[in-house]
Parts: structure tokens; C-alpha cells; sequence
């Protein structure tokens, strides 16, 4: 692996040292209102997304052995997660609830997080990937609490700071056992060591990588470590949620990832485990999501059993060096449905932000009728719930068929009933899920009942929608719709590409 020089580091840059010169600004004399920052914030993070387009994915490097550039992977990611970050700014301006509290420092924390996510995404190096993590999930934190006086983002906060601070002592105790074993963060001498001494590896360093798979749990809200993210996505306000699904939980599945191919020689070891995590989290999150009543909690359970179905999979990663081409069938699989839900999860929550609920509870019924009453907006609602539920011909349907193929498509699948049952409880799950999102759908373009209706504050007074918010926020809603059908139609060469990561 090549060496790579600091020029390369130019999105990270970007979005880092652009954090602090976000905060300068809000402080430069003279300037009274946060467009400058936003701006510049709107700015930045599209230079860092059209350096990485420009790069040449077929020559990856390393930096100091800590972050792997170049890649395939990189490449889209990257750029997904700064997508995300504008998407987040431009959604949050228009944001009525967020008028007037949304100062430099809000900016700033954007770009400190995706700044975490790119380093995490990308790392080699299980000290970088802690620094990535830590970056990104105390901006979350910071962004979650943003509004203290909106109804339980002071308690979704705390829960998340709780939460986030066990996994990262899990995730840095599984780091520590692993450098006491092997005398190393750096992942690939890490595999060297593991591969050239399997059975003389002190048993320490098992213990390690299975509690960096438990710390990773942790942030992606995998059962049964998921109780912060019903909270979060109730307290937190609309952008910050579809930031946390677009950007936050996909830079750990990325990292996730590429943890289990580079020790893929002892991965069959923790297949039990991630089989329990994601079959649990499959059943308790499609069940707990029949339960609710509150939208945003009905979308927070439906996430965790989401992220249940990729576990699934990636438990399935082979330790055997023949079996690659199923191995990159799995990490393909993965990353596909990971791109998907970002994509789902950022036009659905702009379609809430779009509505700009002030004194609401977020009850189900509050949302009655808004699909007759605003038909753009619901059409854009019921596409991200229809590709949530996986109907054809979107981004969600091609995605979890790319999961049960490879399922599917392990060695003695039918003789192993081990193999199958992963498989039967994934389909219920997925047959559970139509049930509840089918039934957000009915209630969305249901008749509206008046009391209902008039508890809302929308953004547009007419009886279909101006989008008068802003044009940023309209160009997020529908390069994001578009983007549901696009991913799924032009599926295969998105495929292809993850294949050649």
C-alpha cells in the first residue's frame, strides 16, 4: 500500500479546520446573523465532496498507517456523508422550531461530526477509528440538546451521553486487550499476527475484537443496546435525527465493515453473537415498532431492525480465502442497503421538518391527512416509507434483496437449519415492518379530522404546498426523492463499484 501524501487528507481538512473557521466567523466584528456561517459551512463541505469525486479510486494509499484513502469506498462515502452534511444545514435552516437558535456553533458541530465519520469510515488504525468515533458522537451529543426546551431532547440527550460513554469504554477497553496481545493498533498487523499465530494469540485478543463488535453496537443502536435511539428520535429536532440515520450510525456500519473483512480469519468465532444481535433486534424492533403510537418512535424501532437484517449478513462473512466472492457478496450487500437507508431516512425526516411542528407530541394522528392536504409532500413521504418497507422499484426493495441473496447464498444453505433460521426471521421481520409502515402510510393520506389538523403549524398556509421554507431545503427534498428511485434503478452499478472497493 502506497503512502499518501497530505493533500489527500483535504476533505478531513475541510471539514475540520472549516469547524473552527465556522466559529471565527460567527465572532468577526461586524457580523450580526448566521448566514455567513451557513454559507460557508454549505461551501466547504461541497469542495471536500467534488475533491473526493475527482480522486482516483483505482491507486489507494495509506497515511501514517491510520487512514486508507482512495478506496472505492472512500470515494462514495465520503461524498454520502458530505451530502448529508448539507442536507442537514439547509434542512435546519428552513427549520421554524430551529428560527433563531441555530448560531455558528451549530454549524461548526456539523462539520466537526462529519469530520468524525470521515476519519471513522476510513481508518486502518483502531485508535483512529476511537478519535473518529468520539468526534462524531460528541457533536451528536451537542446537536441532540441543541433545544433544551423542546419536549425530551434534554432527556434523549443524557441517554445518548450515557449510552455513548459506556460503548466508547467498551470499544477502548476491546482496543486495550487487543495491543496487550498483539502490540499494535494497527489493524493490518493485527490480521498478520492473527493469521500467522491462530492458536498461540492470547485469548485476550478474542475477548478485544468482541468487545469492539459490542462497542459498535452500541452507537448503531443494536438490540439489546438500542433503549438511547426511541428517545433520540422523539427529543431531537428533525435535521439532527436525519443526520444521526444518514451519516452517524452508516460512518460506524462503514467501519463495521471493514473491521470484519480485514479479520474475516477469526470472524467465525463472533457468528453465534452477531446472529443473536441481529435476530433480536429484527424481532424486538419490528414489535415495539407495531406498538407505538408516536411516528418518531415507530421510525426509531423500524431502524434498529433495519441495522438487525445487515448484522444478519455480516455474521455470514467467511474465514476462508476461497470463499471471497461470497464474502464480497456479503460487504456489497451491506454497504448497498447502508447507502439506501441513508438516503430514506433523510427524505423522511425532511418531509417532518418540512411540516415544522413547534407544540406537538408527534402522535400518529396528528399526521392524518397531511398527504391529501400537501401532495408533494406526501408523495415524498410515501416514497421513503414504501422504499423503507421495500417496495419495487426502489432503493429499499433492491437492498434487501441484495441481503436474503446473500443469505442465500451460503455454502450448505438448505442442509443447515442453523443457516435458515437467520433467514425465516428476517422475513417475518420484513412482513411485520409492511404492517406498521403501511399503517403510518394509511393514517398520512387518511381523511384529516379537524381537531387533528389544527394542532399542526405548517410551513405553507395553502392547500398544496408553496415550499416557501427555503430553496435549499426544497432541493433537499427532491434530489433526495430522486435519489430513492435512482439508487434502486441503477442498482447493479453501484453493486459493481462496492465490489471493486
Amino acid at each position: 500500500m502506497m503512502s499518501s501524501n497530505i493533500l489527500d487528507l483535504l476533505p478531513i481538512m475541510l471539514t475540520g479546520l472549516g469547524g473552527l473557521l465556522v466559529l471565527l466567523i460567527g465572532v468577526w466584528p461586524g457580523v450580526k446573523s448566521s448566514q455567513p456561517a451557513y454559507i460557508t459551512t454549505i461551501i466547504l463541505l461541497g469542495l471536500a465532496i467534488l475533491y473526493v469525486l475527482r480522486t482516483d479510486s483505482s491507486n489507494p494509499s495509506e497515511f501514517e498507517n491510520l487512514i486508507r484513502l482512495g478506496t472505492v469506498t472512500t470515494k462514495y462515502f465520503w461524498a454520502l456523508f458530505c451530502l448529508g452534511g448539507i442536507f442537514t444545514v439547509t434542512l435546519a435552516n428552513s427549520n421554524k422550531s430551529l428560527s433563531g437558535e441555530i448560531d455558528e456553533i451549530f454549524y461548526s458541530l456539523i462539520l466537526f461530526a462529519v469530520t468524525g465519520a470521515l476519519v471513522l469510515s476510513s481508518s486502518v488504525d483502531l485508535l483512529a477509528s476511537f478519535i473518529g468515533m468520539e468526534l462524531s458522537v460528541i457533536s451528536i451529543l451537542a446537536l441532540i440538546a441543541w433545544q433544551p426546551k423542546r419536549f425530551g431532547a434534554i432527556e434523549a440527550a443524557i441517554k445518548f451521553a450515557i449510552t455513548a460513554t459506556i460503548g466508547a469504554a467498551i470499544f477502548l477497553l476491546g482496543i486495550a486487550l487487543i495491543y496487550s496481545g498483539t502490540g499494535t493498533t494497527y489493524i493490518p498487523q493485527i490480521v498478520n499476527q492473527l493469521q500467522a499465530n491462530v492458536h498461540s494469540i492470547p485469548f485476550l485478543v478474542y475477548i478485544g475484537i468482541g468487545l469492539i463488535i459490542a462497542g459498535i453496537a452500541f452507537d448503531i443502536a443494536i438490540v439489546p443496546f438500542h433503549t438511547w435511539l426511541p428517545d433520540v428520535f422523539q427529543g431531537a429536532s428533525d435535521p439532527v435525527v436525519a443526520f444521526i440515520g444518514s451519516v452517524g450510525k452508516i460512518a460506524m456500519l462503514i467501519f463495521l465493515l471493514n473491521f470484519a473483512i480485514m479479520v474475516q480469519g477469526v470472524w467465525f468465532y463472533y457468528k453465534g453473537l452477531i446472529w443473536t444481535l441481529g435476530i433480536l433486534s429484527i424481532l424486538i424492533g419490528s414489535i415495539m415498532a407495531l406498538k407505538q403510537n408516536n411516528l418518531r418512535r415507530i421510525l426509531a424501532y423500524s431502524s434498529v431492525s433495519h441495522f438487525g437484517y445487515v448484522f444478519l449478513v455480516i455474521a455470514t462473512i467467511s474465514p476462508n480465502s476461497q470463499d471471497q466472492v461470497f464474502n464480497d457478496l456479503v460487504i456489497e450487500s451491506a454497504m448497498y442497503y447502508g447507502l439506501a437507508y441513508s438516503i430514506m431516512n433523510i427524505v423522511c425526516f425532511g418531509v417532518l421538518n418540512f411540516l415544522n411542528k413547534e407544540s406537538s407530541s408527534g402522535k400518529l394522528a396528528e399526521y392524518r391527512g397531511l398527504g391529501r392536504k400537501y401532495p408533494i409532500l406526501g408523495f415524498a413521504f410515501a416514497l421513503s416509507i414504501l422504499s423503507l418497507a421495500g417496495f419495487p422499484p426502489t432503493a429499499g426493495f433492491i437492498a434487501k434483496y441484495n441481503l436474503f441473496m446473500a443469505l442465500i447464498a451460503q455454502q450448505n444453505f438448505l442442509s443447515n437449519s442453523s443457516m435458515i433460521f437467520p433467514l425465516i426471521i428476517a422475513v417475518i421481520g420484513a412482513a411485520i415492518s409492511i404492517f406498521y409502515y403501511l399503517r403510518v402510510l394509511i393514517t398520512f393520506f387518511n381523511k384529516p379530522e379537524k381537531s387533528n389538523s389544527a394542532d399542526l403549524n405548517i410551513s405553507s398556509q395553502n392547500q398544496t404546498i408553496t415550499f416557501n421554507s427555503s430553496f435549499g431545503s426544497v432541493f433537499t427534498m427532491i434530489i433526495g426523492s430522486l435519489s430513492i428511485v435512482f439508487v434502486g434503478l441503477a442498482a447493479n452499478p453501484i453493486i459493481l463499484a462496492f465490489l471493486n472497493r
